[in-house]
């Protein structure tokens, strides 16, 4: 009858941690904006915070708080979004991040994000041609 015990909890434990290891953050829309800023910005799956740390041109040694860290605690118009009004972006700059949500009451990570600056946009989203 013990063993019965130790198996059954064993099973739920190793169900609990399949179920909660299935989630996964979706991916951050990085965008450069012009002139200058920089916005990342993840849908809204009902979190109750969302996370963003990175760095411009260097890597991330881990879990590091980077040059840009912060919590955001409401979405706006369905989105969570980090924003930088003053970065200086420039077509090939790279920048190294990982995010964190909390969904559910439980944390989850993505980690070993790296984007590069392709284009910009305005305000809206839209494509900025810079030489015009």
């Amino acid at each position: 009858m013990f063993a019965l015990k130790i198996a059954s909890v064993l099973f739920l434990i190793f169900v609990d941690s399949i179920l909660c290891d299935n989630y996964k953050v979706p991916d951050a829309k990085l965008e450069a904006i012009y002139p200058k800023g920089l916005r990342v910005s993840i849908p809204d799956q009902g979190f109750q915070l969302f996370a963003f740390h990175g760095n411009l041109n260097e890597e991330m040694e881990g879990l590091d708080a980077g040059q840009w860290s912060r919590d955001i605690t409401k979405p706006k118009n369905g989105r969570w979004t980090f924003r930088d009004r003053h970065a200086q972006l420039k077509i090939g700059d790279k920048i190294y991040f990982w995010t964190y949500v909390v969904k559910g009451g439980l944390g989850y990570r993505q980690d070993n994000g790296e984007w590069t600056v392709t284009e910009y946009v305005d305000e809206q989203g839209n494509h900025v041609d810079p030489s015009q």
